[in-house]
């Protein structure tokens, strides 16, 4: 089983990483699918959730923190509209949320099984 410390230690630095990255430029990428983009969106807001709840839920109501997650991933969408070579997408945020309440309906399985 995974300590409260490495998951904590996990979000942050993927929080990190997901903000860096996000706010970085893209060069064009090639996609093997229409959707690819969003996918990516979805598995990395579901893996940042996923770590919150590992180092967070105990102090922590589930859906506060599904509510802030998306508020940052909102704030990051804003920030990507004021780069320049980047624009902020609605998909992007429901696609981000999409993500976290997949990983909250897998943790609460888990948790009920």
């Amino acid at each position: 089983m995974i300590s409260v410390t490495v998951y904590r230690a996990l979000f942050w630095l993927l929080l990190a990483a997901v903000a860096i990255l996000s706010m970085m430029s893209l060069d064009s990428q090639q996609t093997m699918f229409v959707w690819q983009d969003k996918m990516h969106h979805m598995a990395a807001y579901a893996v940042l959730f996923w770590c919150l709840l590992g180092g967070y839920e105990k102090q922590k109501n589930l859906w506060l923190l599904g509510i802030l997650l998306t508020l940052f991933s909102g704030l990051i969408e804003v920030a990507q509209s004021y780069t320049g070579y980047r624009q902020a997408e609605l998909m992007d945020l429901l696609a981000n949320a999409a993500g976290i309440l997949l990983a909250a309906l897998l943790h609460v399985l888990i948790r009920r099984f």
